[in-house]
């Protein structure tokens, strides 16, 4: 049984936030033993009602099924919280009431909050923190209402992943005065990217006009496991971006694993793809460890879920890309794994097609740094391995442990973006570039010209700073939105490749590195005192707002040098007709900003102190070759997620296999209308961002960083 400490003690302060919250069942495996404070606990009830103060005993903290560690400030590896008695309403935020008794919670037992419907009254209050919320699924097949006319030629199965439930609330039994009482307590994902997952099927049927639904949340078994274990620790690297496991330091010896769990065990909310070459199935999410989730495309369960290493022993790693390639041409999916070495971390590319099941190695790259890698960049003739300066310290140590990303990464500004070129041909690194140091999660797009140049798009910012802006309770935050950070969409030149070959054959070598095994050791030291060093690099914080030089001295000198042009700015999930991947294009979309300036006051509560709004509200059209913006598409209070093209297909293009114009398709995205308090399926002419159609949901999907995808239906 547990017991409490008074109110200066430390205790796990749990906070509620605006939107749905997840309700949990009371705890029923109370020892029988437990059963003679029954009666006297009903009257202890009465009496905490009447008091101002109790004394609370003193005792070690026992939980029902565990033994668990008290919590101290001293111990680096529990997140301690401090119990405040100045936080507002703290009888719905913390695990006692505000005279210092236990929170009871008599709350309905519900897996998530009941769906929100659209009202008819308009909400001026625009946040996007309503979008940071639980939602709810429609296991059941319901059909949409369709605003507009759909085009004839678009019928489509349109798959979306996202963030479905942040919070989820539990009770446990604690002691008060010698009795047992009912507390409640919330655990919430404390970044956008951690999320337990919604899966959403749309199938959009032109001819007739209909957009049918269904959705569901893929992890039942751990949202359960959380709310027995009161946290969640992952059992492998990359399982958590940003959220406090609330478990103590005896998780990481006992739950170590590099397998996967049960298919509804393991979140996989990163990507949805509705094949991978060479892996039987049908509809498969991923996640930013090597997890491969495969779902029931018509119900969406999850039927199993699998390692790359499952797959071929040879693909090693703790984790793998969620954005892989798909190469038309060729058949291949390309990917790869990440292998940490006492030494050194490895990055081993590999290939799958449906003749090659088990799939090969096309290259190793090796003697890298441990970067966070959530994209690469592959032409016909290339793989481009880009790492920014987002670096694992402690010798990847904590990383190894099972620390989320942002625990166990920092950013490192005195070092540069490295790039690696692999030829797909001779399955080796051929060249090394480097260029000024920035940070991205997207690649637009790449190819190659006449010339044998290379050029790669991607979407960068100055620093990590949009990492930490997508923490929960900065999304949450209505008190001091801070501004969204600007990107810059970048394609940088890999030039002069036949030189730098030659470069790098006569300069490759192991370089020391932090991730020697002295060093290891150190840190391993570090780390169990709870100190995480970062050298004399410093963080993002360290960098102003002009972009630091590279050291013309530094162990990277050699390297030629990549160049960029600006081709725009303001764009996140970048996307482009699929045609057009791996060649030279002219339109590339994504999400977009639209600042107070361009729209009404209603909005500005939702602004940062220079107007800049706090998240994407807008899809943009980027003509990256006259570096223009052709069209955008935004309103009042909506907030789009990744918008999926969907190219036209006529009758004549399926028999001679020719491609459509470029901009000749449909642009999709699951738009949160916050005035409306509900989400609709948006269509946009690609070729002018006008609106076609839309169909309410009739319910709210929360905010998402995921990417999807369609399968054309004949």
């Amino acid at each position: 049984m547990d017991t409490v400490n008074d109110q200066n003690s430390t205790l796990m302060q749990v906070t509620e936030h605006e939107g749905q919250d997840v309700y949990i069942k009371d705890h029923k495996d109370v020892n029988d033993t437990k059963n003679e404070h029954a009666s006297s606990l009903d009257n202890n009830n009465n009496n905490n009602n009447n008091s101002s103060s109790k004394n609370v005993d003193n005792n070690d903290i026992q939980d029902d099924d565990d033994t668990i560690t008290q919590v101290t400030q001293e111990h680096p590896l529990q997140p301690t919280f401090a119990y405040s008695t100045d936080t507002p309403d703290r009888s719905e935020q913390s695990l006692l009431d505000a005279h210092g008794s236990p929170n009871i919670s008599r709350s309905p037992s519900v897996v998530n909050s009941p769906v929100t419907k659209p009202t008819d009254h308009y909400d001026l209050n625009a946040t996007h923190v309503k979008g940071i919320c639980n939602a709810g699924d429609k296991t059941e097949t319901i059909m949409l209402p369709v605003s507009g006319q759909l085009p004839e030629w678009l019928t489509t199965e349109h798959y979306t992943v996202g963030p479905g439930t942040f919070d989820i609330r539990y009770t446990r039994k604690i002691e008060v005065d010698g009795y047992l009482q009912s507390a409640t307590g919330t655990f919430t994902f404390g970044h956008l990217f951690d999320g337990l997952p919604l899966v959403n099927r749309f199938d959009v049927n032109g001819q007739q006009n209909t957009v049918s639904y269904r959705s569901r949340l893929t992890s039942h078994r751990l949202i359960e496991k959380i709310r027995d274990h009161h946290g969640y620790a992952p059992c492998h690297p990359a399982g958590l971006f940003n959220t406090h496991a609330n478990q103590t330091v005896l998780i990481k010896f006992m739950k170590a694993a590099s397998k996967a769990s049960k298919p509804d065990g393991e979140p996989c909310g990163a990507r949805i793809l509705t094949s991978i070459p060479g892996v039987d199935g049908r509809l498969f999410c991923q996640n930013m460890a090597n997890h491969i989730q495969e779902l029931d495309p018509f119900d969406l369960k999850p039927s199993r879920v699998l390692t790359w290493d499952e797959v071929n022993p040879a693909f090693q790693g703790y984790n793998s890309c969620p954005n892989g390639h798909y190469d038309a041409k060729t058949g291949e999916y390309i990917n790869f794994t990440m292998e940490i070495g006492y030494r050194t971390t490895r990055y081993h590319f590999f290939s799958t097609t449906e003749q090659n099941t088990r799939g090969s190695i096309i290259a190793t790259v090796y003697n890298t740094p441990t970067g966070y890698v959530n994209s690469f960049a592959v032409t016909e003739n290339y793989i481009i391995l880009v790492i920014f300066p987002m670096l694992a310290h402690s010798s990847a140590v904590k990383y190894a442990w099972n620390e989320s990303i942002m625990d166990s990464f920092s950013y490192y500004p005195s070092e540069p973006t490295l790039f690696y070129v692999i030829s797909r041909e001779k399955g080796q690194v051929i060249a090394n570039y480097q260029a000024p140091p920035c940070f991205g999660f997207n690649h637009a797009n790449a190819f190659e010209d006449d010339n044998g140049q290379i050029f790669v798009d991607i979407v960068t910012y100055k620093d990590d700073t949009i990492a930490h802006h997508l923490m929960t309770d900065r999304l949450r935050d209505t008190t001091s939105a801070s501004p969204l950070p600007m990107s810059e969409v970048r394609r940088y030149l890999l030039h002069n490749l036949n030189a730098a070959q030659s470069t790098f054959v006569n300069n490759q070598s192991y370089i020391p590195s932090v991730n020697s095994i002295t060093s290891s050791m150190s840190s391993l030291w570090n780390y169990v005192r709870g100190n995480s060093s970062t050298g004399n690099n410093g963080s993002s914080s360290d960098v102003g707002d002009v972009e630091k030089p590279l050291n013309e001295n530094g162990w990277y000198q050699w390297m030629p040098i990549a160049t960029f042009t600006k081709l725009g700015q303001d764009l996140e999930l970048p996307t482009l007709h699929p045609s057009y991947k791996l060649k030279k294009y002219t339109y590339l979309y994504g999400l977009g900003v639209t600042s107070e300036s361009d729209i009404s006051n209603d909005m500005e509560n939702n602004r940062g102190d220079n107007g800049r709004p706090s998240y994407w509200n807008s899809i943009v059209k980027l003509d990256v070759n006259s570096r223009t913006l052709q069209a955008k598409w935004n309103d009042n209070g909506c907030y789009p997620s990744e918008a999926i093209f969907v190219p036209r297909v006529s009758t004549d293009q399926q028999q001679d296999g020719s491609v459509s114009k470029e901009d000749d398709g449909v642009l999709i995205s699951v738009v949160l209308d916050v005035i409306r308090q509900t989400s609709f399926l948006l269509f946009l002419d690609a070729s002018t961002l006008n609106e076609i159609a839309r169909s309410d949901l009739g319910m709210m999907i929360p905010l998402s960083f995921g990417r999807g995808s369609f399968k054309r239906r004949q």
